[in-house]
């Protein structure tokens, strides 16, 4: 990648401080590795859909991957951010009911966690804090850090959110999971499309003047004894993230200049059962 770096200019801006709901607003033709995995599981019809549609609610699940990400890598923000809702017994007394408008008058613009999310979140930052590499990663660097850039290839415009970020030493990307052992993650990455994240992450760095040598993800799993993992995708990994990165650029530059945003295939396809269904 040193190469690559040398031989390319510096076109893109690495930015501190964007929040994260600018970041995350839905911008037409503007490739995250969410809309490059979208381009990957589904078509360009529901891409342009999702663009036209409202925020999606969150899941519970995803509600405490945010909270967990956030004590995990600001730590300040955390603290003014998020409160422990106590209980306030049956909610159709109407004292119970005054207790608790009462405390959320006390806590305006807050998000809420109930005692049991909030133990186990401050379990598995435990658990992080005692692992030892994964503590030394969150360490020292930046959080939340953002890189925009235009993809020489295609023009594209890119944008990419780092979890940690330091400057010519790593990029870290902090996981959830349920297992992280190293099958079950493996079949997460592929999932999830970690490994085109990854190619995305380090060609928004290359844009941006940035050395990344090292692409890390930090799993943890969500049950305890919450053990933690730290995984750099192998070279094979690696090279199909980058040919699925590639072709859901492809795919976005020539709706974007066909202004056509295909479906399914209109006429009829034969369908083919998978390996695993045909076997007993």
């Amino acid at each position: 990648m040193s190469a690559r770096l040398a031989e390319q200019q510096a076109t893109g801006r690495v930015l501190m401080d964007v929040p994260e709901a600018e970041y995350h607003r839905r911008e037409l033709g503007v490739a995250s590795a969410t809309v490059l995995k979208m381009l990957r599981e589904k078509t360009p019809a529901h891409y342009r859909a999702w663009l036209d549609a409202a925020a999606e609610a969150d899941t519970p699940s995803l509600l405490f991957g945010r909270a967990y990400h956030c004590r995990v890598l600001q730590p300040e923000v955390y603290a003014r951010t998020y409160a422990v809702m106590p209980a306030f017994g049956d909610m159709r007394s109407s004292t119970s009911r005054g207790r608790r408008d009462a405390w959320l008058d006390q806590h305006p613009g807050m998000l809420f966690l109930s005692a049991d999310d909030s133990e186990r979140i401050e379990a598995m930052h435990a658990a992080l804090s005692r692992h030892p590499l994964a503590a030394g990663i969150f360490a020292e660097g930046h959080a939340e850090v953002t890189m925009r850039w235009t993809d020489p290839e295609t023009s594209v415009e890119c944008k990419a959110r780092h979890d940690w970020f330091r400057p010519a030493e790593l990029v870290a990307d902090l996981k959830s999971t349920d297992d992280a052992g190293p099958a079950a993650f493996a079949r997460s990455v592929d999932r999830y499309g970690y490994h085109l994240q990854h190619a995305h992450y380090i060609e928004g760095a290359i844009a941006c003047g940035e050395a990344v040598p090292n692409f890390l993800i930090v799993a943890q799993e969500k049950e305890p004894p919450y053990l933690v993992a730290v995984y750099q995708i192998d070279a094979a990994a690696e090279l199909r993230g980058y040919e699925l990165r590639a072709r859901g650029l492809q795919t976005l530059r020539h709706c974007l200049d066909t202004d056509t945003w295909p479906g399914h295939a209109p006429g009829i396809t034969e369908l083919s059962l998978p390996a695993w269904a045909l076997k007993d």
